[in-house]
């Protein structure tokens, strides 16, 4: 009969999590992730697998608890300002200033196995819906229809620039600039246009 386990799964979780966070993938050791954890090198592989398969859950965990933080029952524009607000918030809440894992990741994707780099592409493609989403519902209460991949793509740069130079220290208000930034230009883009007639 196998023996239970006498540590607390999710916890460690958490802790691989930040220790990838914190180093990076590649400049993660084994002997960070014991001291993280607290297990010993059999246990932690017997537990996960190997340091790409650790990755995997960390990076899963990291994913859900992104997308805890940017749901709402916002729609449209206001969903919109929600998400960049809470990417604002979770970014200058990090005390270490650790970015985005999944961002962090990308230029260590050719270290990952091909499950973790699937996962990166998803999880970016993810984001890029949920915004789209949102751009959509604005759509359906608005009569101008603008194009909507363009502002797709613009919010998603100001997700992403938040979360970069978040990691390289700017102050809380330029990136709140940029969020605010993004959702003016939304705003302006389903703004109706004036006419001549409506002008005179």
């Amino acid at each position: 009969m196998a023996r239970p386990r006498k540590f607390d799964l999710d916890d460690v979780t958490e802790r691989l999590m930040n220790t990838f966070w914190r180093h990076g993938f590649a400049r993660t050791s084994l002997p960070y992730l014991t001291a993280a954890s607290g297990l010993l090198r059999g246990s932690l592989y017997a537990a996960f697998g190997e340091k790409d398969a650790m990755f995997s859950v960390a990076l899963g965990r990291y994913l859900d608890q992104l997308r805890h933080a940017i749901l709402s029952d916002a729609s449209g524009i206001d969903g919109l300002r929600y998400t960049l607000d809470a990417v604002v918030q979770i970014t200058i809440d990090d005390p270490e200033r650790r970015g985005c894992l999944l961002i962090n990741a990308i230029p260590e994707a050719q270290s990952l196995g091909a499950a973790n780099r699937q996962a990166i592409d998803q999880g970016l493609a993810e984001m890029r819906l949920f915004i789209g989403a949102r751009l959509r519902e604005a759509q359906e209460t608005s009569t101008q229809k603008p194009d909507l991949e363009s502002l797709i793509a613009l919010v998603f740069a100001a997700s992403v620039a938040i979360r970069v130079l978040g990691r390289a220290g700017q102050e809380p208000q330029l990136l709140q600039d940029i969020a605010d930034g993004a959702v003016a230009a939304v705003q302006l883009a389903f703004q109706p246009t004036l006419t001549t007639d409506d002008a005179s």
